[in-house]
């Protein structure tokens, strides 16, 4: 099943808000989505990242302005990978939904990835590529990240797994040891690691697969 909530339904609450400071945090968000959504430019998400982030006492409980902020990124993910990467036509783009990582006789079991591209069979994706995307990837995270490359690819070894992120907060040894697991980290910025560095790379994989 596709994500169920998303950024946009976090905005839309904000707007409906009897409170008129909530509401009108709410239009200003709607537009910098509209405009990030339509451009795909990082500068265009980053300052809607950055609004949400200055404004987190307005937008409420920690959680909800955690979560805001991952299904936004996600997002971001998502429509980079299905509008700029070169997806073969057999295969889709998936967000939020779940990919058979082990499978025998008549058993299946299944994780949720943030992102993939893959087959849809049945109530599950055949995953070609997987991504975990995260706003801020401590050593938690990307070990957590790691343990699901690592049951996919257990059954899967052809799969491809990327991490991407917006802030990294962990030993840069980690990532050394997440090589064996992961087949591309991204920390996107505007200088070194652009979307176009991780849009190419995807493409390139797509390639080989």
């Amino acid at each position: 099943m596709p994500r169920v909530k998303r950024a946009i339904d976090y905005i839309e609450a904000l707007c409906a808000s009897g409170d008129k400071e909530k509401s009108a945090l709410g239009e200003e968000l709607k537009q910098l989505y509209d405009k990030w959504l339509k451009t795909l430019n990082l500068q265009d998400f980053l300052r809607f990242i950055e609004t949400i982030r200055e404004n987190r006492d307005k937008i409420g409980v920690p959680q909800f302005f955690g979560k805001f902020r991952a299904y936004a990124f996600e997002e971001y993910v998502y429509k980079l990978v299905k509008v700029k990467c070169c997806v073969p036509k057999s295969l889709q783009t998936f967000w939020g939904e779940k990919c058979i990582v082990w499978r025998e006789c008549e058993s299946e079991y299944a994780m949720e990835f943030d992102v993939s591209i893959g087959k849809r069979i049945n109530n599950f994706v055949e995953p070609t590529v997987v991504f975990e995307a995260k706003i801020e990837l401590d050593s938690a995270r990307l070990k957590t990240a790691l343990a699901s490359f690592a049951i996919l690819k257990q059954s899967n070894p052809e799969a491809k797994c990327i991490i991407i992120s917006l802030i990294k907060d962990f030993d840069p040894l980690l990532l050394k040891l997440a090589e064996h697991w992961a087949d591309g980290t991204f920390q996107l910025n505007t200088k070194t690691s652009t979307p176009d560095n991780f849009v190419n790379f995807v493409n390139k994989l797509l390639k080989e697969c």
